[in-house]
């Protein structure tokens, strides 16, 4: 950054984060030179305070994400572990099955198993920590497809690499010890209503089922489903045991119940590692084992490892950097690496999957079915992204969200589907935008009437204050709590506005000017008089006292958090803000201070941690002071955004946090749904090339520092541009390429 940092930054430091940095290095080998992109993810950032990632090895957008969880003891309710791993942690209690990175809400951690070497007595089903073991991060290596931990109480080494839909997990227990396996099914994060455990000493094998739920602390009753599994072993299973709540049944098989657990014994197993290789399924015990058969059958440890490596490569890879500054290159590869995790394949190597209504159906071949939808968190950065660089699983997510809305998703298109579940949390129908932004971005291989005809019914329903905001064009106020009003309309009114252009794409010109004209519904709650979003009754009548830093009426926000976040029409926000020269006095306020810790919903400062916050440096550039915002995202990406466990300003959203940052690193931003379009800002690396799947290219150049000062030109195709904002869809539509250079 510039010597003169007009911006106060209010975030945790940590001690030695040099020391620590210097370590996760080490864990890539401490090579100086490296050429692939997966040398370049550090699955630790965000692991520390509340980025709420986790280091588990998956495959992209993988069914199966197995690693390690060092929380929830009891069920443990630290904000800032909600994916089960918390850097600060000393021990790992169990490697479960399933993770979802970043999240602000916990969930998951299925089917997990512990090794140990104490005898097995102690129930895990009461004591989550019974075969928990002190672990240290000098002992610890994670990279995509891959993750080891040697467990200090037992001095057992374990490594697990995975495929989509499974993973091969090997326990180098100590020579002289016996070694056991525990499994804990109601270790999951918010505990089982019900699971099944078979061991089968004959054929190695240990299989069964556990139904979870409870998403966002609720009982595990609650958006309920049921993870299959099925385990195989290369060593004979030499000794076995059951627990149903604390009673402990040696030599038992099979146990059922809500509060259950098992163990198998392998022995003195000498210098030989135990291998395990599990797979999962949502829909049967007899699918996981196929899904095992197909994907593991004939493949080693390292083959699988490597395989997974690849993968990651050939995704990471179509982002091309050229940078001397190694960690922004670290920062930026962890990022996108963070947004193809999910959402999460859900199809079974014979396609079958579960919907939403529970029953069974088949994705035809060639296709997959994906479930883990956060849709009011992804849809501003990460649909974007994903429509970029992976169209044809984006196409996949699209029809995915279909096949919900039509296989029994109450809500219609999802909104926050979890699993085979609708949870209904955050506000608006969020699906919409995320549907116009990958489209408009490349996923164009989709029934386009079909799909915008889904969008207009879910759009136009009346489930949350819907109808209302159709009658009054707003979302009356209502008493607290869940007073969402505001925010609800404002998001409302962004999805009526992708919703717009996927009619205009279509050619369905009515409800283009339809949605278009509803997509201002947002200034029916902006006071003019005041320059703020407010809250006003079923009457009209602006609702007093207003307190710009209240929550009322806001999700997860205030009225100055959230009076920015209007990236749809911005150009006549800064006109009801009173013009250029106040909206840009009001945003140097706003920004003086940043703040990146806590849960700062009642602060009226800029919060980039968390998703209204996304587009307030664009809003300077329709103000007509573009270096401001260049300075602005420069300081963000530099200064918040870093090689370190810390290293998020917020919950990384599954992706959506760290998509932002990407974006601003490329110097190219996505600000209106479902338009193609890029608000560029310049490139923090020297050259850029991004490789789109129909062969087509973005070629980005830096002709000077961009720290040193704003952008002095712009030029796209030998042609200089008048304006910082480039639309793509020729690429899109047709093989081709763009070159941009930055001149400082």
């Amino acid at each position: 950054m510039n010597k003169k940092d007009p911006y106060q930054t209010i975030h945790k430091k940590i001690v030695n984060k040099l020391i620590i940095v210097s370590i996760l290095f080490c864990a890539h080998g401490c090579q100086q030179k490296q050429s692939q992109p997966t040398d370049y993810v550090n699955l630790f950032i965000g692991t520390l305070d509340v980025g709420n990632t986790v280091p588990a090895a998956t495959a992209p957008f993988g069914m199966i994400s197995c690693g390690p969880d060092n929380v929830f003891d009891e069920v443990e309710d630290e904000y800032t572990s909600r994916a089960g791993y918390n850097y600060k942690k000393d021990s790992i209690r169990q490697f479960s099955m399933t993770h979802v990175s970043g999240w602000g809400c916990h969930g998951a951690l299925d089917i997990p198993v512990m090794p140990t070497t104490k005898t097995p007595g102690h129930s895990p089903v009461y004591n989550h920590r019974a075969y928990a073991s002190k672990f240290s991060h000098d002992n610890e290596t994670a990279e995509p497809g891959f993750y080891q931990v040697f467990l200090d109480d037992t001095q057992t080494n374990v490594q697990i690499t995975a495929t989509e839909r499974s993973a091969i997990l090997l326990f180098d227990y100590p020579v002289g010890e016996d070694a056991h396996l525990i499994f804990a099914p109601t270790n999951a994060a918010n505990g089982i209503t019900g699971a099944e455990i078979t061991i089968d000493t004959e054929n190695n094998q240990v299989t069964g089922w556990a139904t979870s739920g409870g998403f966002c602390w609720r009982d595990p009753s609650d958006y309920d489903y049921t993870v299959h599994f099925a385990a195989r072993f290369d060593q004979p299973i030499t000794g076995k045991g059951t627990w149903n709540n604390a009673t402990l049944i040696n030599g038992e098989s099979y146990v059922y119940g809500d509060s259950i657990g098992a163990y198998i014994s392998f022995g003195n197993t000498g210098q030989k590692a135990v291998e395990m290789r599990i797979a999962i399924s949502f829909v049967s015990i007899e699918n996981a084992e196929e899904n095992l058969e197909h994907e593991l059958n004939g493949k080693s440890f390292e083959d699988v490892r490597k395989e997974t490596s690849r993968k990651w490569n050939e995704l990471l890879g179509k982002v091309e950097l050229e940078t001397d500054d190694s960690d922004q290159k670290v920062v930026f590869y962890s990022g996108l690496y963070n947004n193809l995790l999910h959402p999460n394949i859900f199809d079974d190597v014979n396609g079958q999957y579960r919907g939403f209504n529970d029953s069974v159906y088949v994705i035809p071949e060639g296709h997959h079915k994906y479930v883990n939808f956060s849709t009011w968190d992804t849809y501003r950065t990460t649909a974007y992204l994903q429509g970029l660089l992976v169209p044809d699983r984006a196409a996949d997510m699209i029809e995915s969200l279909y096949l919900d809305a039509n296989q029994g998703n109450p809500a219609g298109l999802t909104i926050w589907g979890y699993f085979n579940n609708e949870t209904w949390v955050m506000n608006g129908h969020s699906s919409v935008p995320l549907i116009a932004n990958m489209y408009a971005m490349g996923a164009r291989d989709i029934d386009l009437t079909r799909i915008k005809e889904e969008m207009i019914r879910t759009a136009d329903n009346n489930y949350r204050n819907g109808d209302q905001y159709i009658r009054f064009g707003y979302v009356p106020d209502r008493p607290a709590p869940w007073n969402y009003s505001v925010s609800q309309t404002l998001e409302y009114s962004i999805g009526d506005y992708g919703l717009a252009q996927m009619c205009l794409a279509d050619g369905d010109m009515g409800n283009y000017e339809r949605f278009l004209a509803r997509s201002r519904s947002v200034f029916n709650v902006f006071n003019d008089d005041i320059g703020y979003l407010q809250r006003r009754d079923s009457l009209g009548n602006w609702m007093f006292p207003f307190d710009r830093a209240e929550e009322n009426g806001f999700n997860e926000g205030n009225s100055a958090q959230y009076t920015w976040n209007i990236p749809h029409m911005m150009d006549e926000l800064v006109k009801r803000m009173g013009g250029p020269e106040k909206a840009i006095q009001r945003l140097d306020e706003f920004t003086s201070v940043i703040i990146t810790e806590g849960w700062p919903v009642d602060q009226p400062h800029y919060w980039p941690g968390n998703q209204p916050g996304f587009v307030v440096p664009f809003v300077y550039t329709y103000a007509g002071a573009h270096e401001k915002t260049q300075e602005l995202i420069r300081h963000v990406s530099s200064s918040i955004f870093t090689n370190a466990p810390d290293g998020m300003p917020g919950d990384d959203d599954l992706g959506a946090t760290t998509a932002m940052n990407l974006f601003f690193n490329l110097g190219m931003y996505p600000l209106k749904p479902g338009v193609p379009e890029f608000c560029l800002t310049g490139s923090l690396f020297d050259k850029v090339r991004i490789n789109l799947d129909n062969g087509s290219q973005i070629i980005i150049t830096s002709n000077g520092d961009p720290y040193s000062g704003p952008i002095q030109k712009i030029i796209v195709n030998a042609k200089t541009l008048k304006e910082p904002f480039l639309n793509i869809e020729d690429i899109i539509s047709n093989r081709g390429k763009i070159t941009i250079e930055y001149k400082y």
